[in-house]
């Protein structure tokens, strides 16, 4: 196994809910950690007069790091069969918040853990709507303590229940929910006798079935140049590839400064000659014509180059001391880009663990409340939105050089063409539920327009439905129009939580055969 085989999940939840302790767990339940440490602090903890508790091993192995001791400086690490992991630590909550919101974790997935005695809280509904704005989809929901629950189903399917329910709201669904115990052991590495209701799987067999981001396929090149060196006579763009690949002889242009040229070659230190790099490799680009550029431009195909933009609508997570102030002048931080913005509009204030909008049309936003906003910038950008590809659609706000805030693009303008109607391909939006198919369209703003696969119409036509959740009259109109084109038919409801739009195909009827006795039916 190489660094590349890596995992890297991040662990949130609110106060108390036991994420130390499932650290401990997990380090002593993979075999990460040596028998002799944990003797000791056992031992420790007797000659003290305190009962053990796995969270000590999470404290005992922090304060060595502080020290520069025995465990990585940077990270920590646990491994099963399969992997290593990397598990993000991110010490105090505001502390933990920038480091997520920044994505200085990086982390692949996420461990969400909810105490199933308390329920879901305020930390756990915030923190789970970051996990949303970073574009972390791959989510495991722990519910944890159920030891104080008595191991009982029914608790575990109320606070199960509640958390989907948010979750759903902020447009993740969880790729598994999990009871456990994590100071007792239950179902982390090894399925529990005690909730034999339970027929999912450990919480260790879920991480294994996630996937490093970096292996996620299908986006368009974007290859933000880092740094321009002058090398033997030649000119190379370093960066990383941040979606896509990237082979000698692509064709390619350069947002926003509209520049083109055919790649030459593709390097790596002591290797001046790659076939190809893919997502996440650190190259050297070098190219036919000879090209001035500069750090922030974003290199893409010819065929699918990034936008460069003038404005951009986002849902941003505040974090500064100081307010968000509408008009305000601040610098936005994209890939390796940075350009003055201003901030021309804050549409909703919303508080972050409710969701619920404080004040719409606002002047300011305070800390920690997200906030659907628009920037104007001094000078064209290279961005994507944010549903179009997570690696462009990212950004953060810093003010006096630090960070105070980050979000994601929701939709971008460009000069002169006004707002570029952005295609939601329902049938990659869609989530399987009980009831059958359903997209959620309750966040999304801006103009739209909507595709679906063939292969999903053709599974319509035998019976499927698709529900689609609506935000606006827009949206409705929109989806009347793909109906038509498409010979589907739709029903339009409303309900507790909104607008709903039901696609469908009626099958057709079958015309009576005539005889001389009558129909034949």
């Amino acid at each position: 196994m190489t660094l590349n085989d890596t995992l890297r999940i991040v662990i949130v939840g609110h106060v108390d809910h036991g994420k130390s302790t499932l650290i401990g767990r997990l380090f002593y339940d993979t075999g990460s950690l040596p028998v002799e440490r944990y003797r000791e602090i056992e031992r420790t903890c007797r000659e003290q007069g305190r009962e053990f508790e796995f969270a000590y091993l999470m404290d005992a192995l922090q304060e060595e790091r502080e020290q520069n001791i025995t465990i990585d400086t940077a990270q920590c690490f646990f491994r099963t069969a399969k992997r290593p992991y990397i598990i993000i630590d991110a010490p105090g909550h505001k502390e933990f918040l920038k480091n997520m919101v920044t994505g200085a974790a990086a982390a692949d997935a996420a461990i969400l853990l909810v105490d199933g005695a308390e329920g879901v809280r305020e930390q756990t509904r915030r923190h789970a709507y970051i996990l949303s704005l970073l574009g972390l989809r791959q989510v495991a929901v722990a519910i944890n303590k159920l030891d104080l629950a008595g191991y009982l189903r029914d608790r575990f399917h109320a606070v199960e229940e509640e958390i989907r329910r948010f979750l759903h709201s902020v447009g993740i669904v969880p790729s598994y929910v999990i009871p456990i115990s994590a100071k007792e052991g239950d179902n982390i590495a090894s399925s529990s006798p005690r909730m034999a209701w339970y027929h999912g799987p450990t919480l260790l067999s879920a991480l294994d079935s996630f996937l490093p981001a970096r292996e996620v396929t299908g986006l368009p090149l974007r290859f933000p140049v880092q740094d321009v060196y002058v090398w033997d006579r030649k000119r190379i763009c370093a960066g990383r590839v941040e979606s896509g690949t990237v082979r000698p002889g692509d064709r390619v242009v350069f947002s926003p400064s509209g520049k083109s040229s055919r790649v030459r070659s593709v390097e790596k230190w002591n290797h001046p000659s790659l076939s190809v790099a893919s997502a996440g490799e650190c190259v050297g680009i070098t190219l036919v014509d000879e090209l001035f550029l500069e750090r922030g431009e974003v290199m893409g195909s010819a065929d699918d180059a990034p936008l460069g933009v003038q404005e951009l609508s986002a849902s941003l997570f505040w974090l500064g001391n100081e307010p968000l102030r509408l008009n305000g002048r601040y610098v936005l931080k994209l890939a390796t880009a940075e350009d003055e913005v201003t901030l021309s509009a804050i549409t909703e204030r919303i508080n972050s663990s409710t969701l619920e909008v404080i004040e719409r049309h606002a002047e300011r936003v305070e800390n920690l409340e997200v906030a659907n906003v628009t920037f104007t910038l001094s000078r064209p950008i290279a961005a994507d939105t944010f549903e179009e590809n997570p690696h462009l659609g990212r950004f953060v706000v810093e003010v006096g050089g630090f960070v105070a805030g980050g979000g994601i693009i929701r939709e971008v303008r460009t000069e002169g063409i006004g707002v570029r109607a952005r295609v939601i391909r329902l049938h990659s939006r869609t989530m399987t539920e009980p009831d059958g198919n359903f997209v959620d369209l309750s966040q999304e703003a801006g103009p739209v327009e909507f595709d679906l696969s063939p292969g999903f119409i053709d599974r319509l036509g035998k019976g499927e439905r698709l529900a689609i959740r609506l935000r606006t009259a827009d949206q409705l109109e929109k989806i009347a129009r793909l109906a038509f084109g498409h010979d589907l038919a739709f029903e339009f409801r409303r309900d507790g939580e909104g607008a709903k739009v039901v696609l469908f195909r009626v099958a057709p009827s079958r015309a009576p055969v005539l005889d001389d006795a009558g129909p034949v039916i």
